[in-house]
Protein backbone atom coordinates (compact mmCIF):
# COMPACT_ATOMS: atom_id res chain seq x y z
CA UNK A 1 0.00 0.00 0.00
CA UNK A 2 1.34 3.38 -0.94
CA UNK A 3 2.07 5.68 1.81
CA UNK A 4 0.09 9.04 2.25
CA UNK A 5 1.88 12.39 3.51
CA UNK A 6 0.62 15.39 4.41
CA UNK A 7 3.54 18.23 4.28
CA UNK A 8 3.01 21.35 5.90
CA UNK A 9 5.05 24.82 4.35
CA UNK A 10 4.90 28.41 5.09
CA UNK A 11 1.58 29.63 3.55
CA UNK A 12 3.76 31.84 1.01
CA UNK A 13 5.70 28.74 0.19
CA UNK A 14 6.22 28.38 -3.71
CA UNK A 15 5.83 24.87 -3.30
CA UNK A 16 3.61 23.38 -6.49
CA UNK A 17 2.00 20.33 -7.29
CA UNK A 18 4.10 17.65 -9.27
CA UNK A 19 4.94 14.35 -9.73
CA UNK A 20 8.54 13.05 -8.81
CA UNK A 21 10.71 9.82 -8.92
CA UNK A 22 8.52 7.35 -6.11
CA UNK A 23 6.06 9.97 -4.99
CA UNK A 24 2.68 11.89 -6.69
CA UNK A 25 1.24 15.50 -5.03
CA UNK A 26 -2.66 14.63 -4.87
CA UNK A 27 -3.04 18.16 -4.06
CA UNK A 28 -2.11 21.20 -2.06
CA UNK A 29 -4.36 23.07 -0.27
CA UNK A 30 -3.73 26.85 1.09
CA UNK A 31 -5.09 28.07 4.57
CA UNK A 32 -2.88 28.81 7.38
CA UNK A 33 -0.36 26.35 6.08
CA UNK A 34 0.48 25.09 2.42
CA UNK A 35 -0.53 21.59 2.53
CA UNK A 36 0.75 19.19 0.52
CA UNK A 37 -0.81 15.89 0.17
CA UNK A 38 2.12 13.34 -1.20
CA UNK A 39 1.17 9.77 -2.44
CA UNK A 40 4.62 7.77 -2.31
CA UNK A 41 7.95 8.06 -0.78
CA UNK A 42 8.59 10.74 1.71
CA UNK A 43 12.03 10.96 1.75
CA UNK A 44 11.83 12.21 -2.19
CA UNK A 45 8.97 14.56 -1.95
CA UNK A 46 11.04 16.39 0.41
CA UNK A 47 14.36 16.39 -1.41
CA UNK A 48 12.46 17.66 -4.37
CA UNK A 49 9.93 20.26 -2.51
CA UNK A 50 12.20 21.25 0.43
CA UNK A 51 11.95 20.72 3.83
CA UNK A 52 8.72 20.94 5.11
CA UNK A 53 7.92 22.73 8.76
CA UNK A 54 6.56 19.67 9.51
CA UNK A 55 4.87 16.51 8.01
CA UNK A 56 2.01 14.13 9.40
CA UNK A 57 1.57 10.20 7.83
CA UNK A 58 -2.21 9.97 6.72
CA UNK A 59 -3.97 7.21 9.42
CA UNK A 60 -1.25 8.13 12.39
CA UNK A 61 -2.69 11.55 13.21
CA UNK A 62 -1.53 12.38 16.67
CA UNK A 63 -3.11 15.44 17.50
CA UNK A 64 -6.61 16.15 19.04
CA UNK A 65 -9.56 17.32 17.30
CA UNK A 66 -9.68 21.05 19.01
CA UNK A 67 -6.46 21.65 18.09
CA UNK A 68 -6.78 20.54 14.42
CA UNK A 69 -9.48 22.62 14.25
CA UNK A 70 -7.64 26.12 16.03
CA UNK A 71 -5.02 25.35 13.81
CA UNK A 72 -6.56 25.42 10.76
CA UNK A 73 -6.10 21.65 9.70
CA UNK A 74 -9.64 21.27 8.46
CA UNK A 75 -8.50 18.22 6.10
CA UNK A 76 -6.71 16.34 9.34
CA UNK A 77 -9.81 17.25 11.15
CA UNK A 78 -12.49 15.90 8.57
CA UNK A 79 -10.72 12.52 8.91
CA UNK A 80 -10.65 12.08 12.36
CA UNK A 81 -14.37 13.42 12.36
CA UNK A 82 -14.89 10.86 9.51
CA UNK A 83 -13.13 7.78 11.90
CA UNK A 84 -16.38 8.16 14.42
CA UNK A 85 -18.91 9.20 12.13
CA UNK A 86 -18.35 5.38 10.59
CA UNK A 87 -18.94 3.95 14.38
CA UNK A 88 -22.12 6.04 15.63
CA UNK A 89 -25.84 6.14 14.32
CA UNK A 90 -28.98 8.37 14.88
CA UNK A 91 -28.69 12.22 15.74
CA UNK A 92 -24.69 11.72 16.32
CA UNK A 93 -23.94 10.78 13.24
CA UNK A 94 -26.02 13.84 11.38
CA UNK A 95 -24.19 15.92 13.72
CA UNK A 96 -20.79 14.65 13.13
CA UNK A 97 -21.65 14.81 9.16
CA UNK A 98 -22.86 18.31 9.55
CA UNK A 99 -19.15 19.04 11.22
CA UNK A 100 -17.07 17.15 8.79
CA UNK A 101 -19.26 18.87 5.60
CA UNK A 102 -18.21 21.87 7.39
CA UNK A 103 -14.78 21.44 7.37
CA UNK A 104 -14.85 20.00 4.18
CA UNK A 105 -16.52 23.47 3.67
CA UNK A 106 -13.63 25.60 5.25
CA UNK A 107 -10.90 23.23 2.57
CA UNK A 108 -12.66 24.23 -0.25
CA UNK A 109 -13.31 28.14 0.88
CA UNK A 110 -9.97 29.12 -0.46
CA UNK A 111 -10.18 27.10 -3.76
CA UNK A 112 -13.89 27.88 -5.21
CA UNK A 113 -16.68 29.22 -2.74
CA UNK A 114 -19.52 28.26 -4.59
CA UNK A 115 -18.39 24.55 -3.29
CA UNK A 116 -17.96 25.87 0.24
CA UNK A 117 -20.89 27.62 0.34
CA UNK A 118 -22.91 24.91 -0.68
CA UNK A 119 -20.95 22.53 1.91
CA UNK A 120 -21.85 25.02 4.67
CA UNK A 121 -25.51 24.99 3.56
CA UNK A 122 -25.88 20.85 3.87
CA UNK A 123 -23.92 20.74 7.27
CA UNK A 124 -26.15 23.69 8.51
CA UNK A 125 -29.23 22.18 7.49
CA UNK A 126 -28.40 18.93 8.88
CA UNK A 127 -27.83 20.65 12.68
CA UNK A 128 -31.34 22.51 11.98
CA UNK A 129 -32.95 19.07 11.90
CA UNK A 130 -31.86 17.84 15.05
CA UNK A 131 -33.06 18.89 18.44
CA UNK A 132 -32.18 21.93 19.73
CA UNK A 133 -31.89 20.53 22.81
CA UNK A 134 -29.16 18.18 22.09
CA UNK A 135 -27.16 20.11 20.21
CA UNK A 136 -25.25 21.04 23.52
CA UNK A 137 -25.27 17.51 24.69
CA UNK A 138 -23.53 16.36 21.77
CA UNK A 139 -20.97 19.35 21.47
CA UNK A 140 -20.26 18.17 24.94
CA UNK A 141 -19.70 14.93 24.26
CA UNK A 142 -17.46 15.40 21.18
CA UNK A 143 -15.53 17.45 23.61
CA UNK A 144 -15.40 15.17 26.54
CA UNK A 145 -14.96 11.84 24.04
CA UNK A 146 -11.73 13.99 22.80
CA UNK A 147 -9.96 14.77 25.90
CA UNK A 148 -6.63 12.27 25.98
CA UNK A 149 -7.05 10.92 22.88
CA UNK A 150 -6.62 12.15 19.47
CA UNK A 151 -9.57 11.34 17.61
CA UNK A 152 -13.45 11.18 18.74
CA UNK A 153 -14.13 7.67 19.72
CA UNK A 154 -17.14 6.50 21.35
CA UNK A 155 -16.89 2.73 21.06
Amino acid sequence: MVERYILFYPAESPVQGREGQGYRVVEIRDCKYREVDVLGNLDEAVRDLGQPLFFVKVGEIKVELWDLLNDCRFWEAHELLEETWRKVDGPEKRYLQALILMCASMIKYRKNRKVSDELMERALSLISELPQDLLPLLYVRLGLNSKGSHAVDNS
